[in-house]
């Protein structure tokens, strides 16, 4: 069972997601709990949902949803 599910929402943002894991996951490991880290993709035109898989195939905590077409803001 998972303690902590951490949802980010992505739209080509395949520079920021390197730098942004680096320093979130330190900060979720120090914790002391079990996390997920999802990652939404929102129709991204870049390689956003590339990084995240390879931030899966490192950590198995990251998972990865991938909306075919950018919904926008709610």
């Amino acid at each position: 069972m998972t303690d902590l599910s951490v949802v980010i929402p992505v739209y080509d943002e395949e520079e920021s997601l390197p730098p942004l894991w680096a320093e979130l996951c330190p900060v979720l490991d120090q914790l002391g709990v079990t996390f997920e880290v999802v990652f939404v993709d929102d129709g991204s035109r870049d390689r956003s949902a590339e990084v995240v898989r390879a931030f899966h195939e490192s950590d198995k905590r990251v998972r990865l949803v991938r909306l075919k077409t950018n919904g926008g803001e709610t």
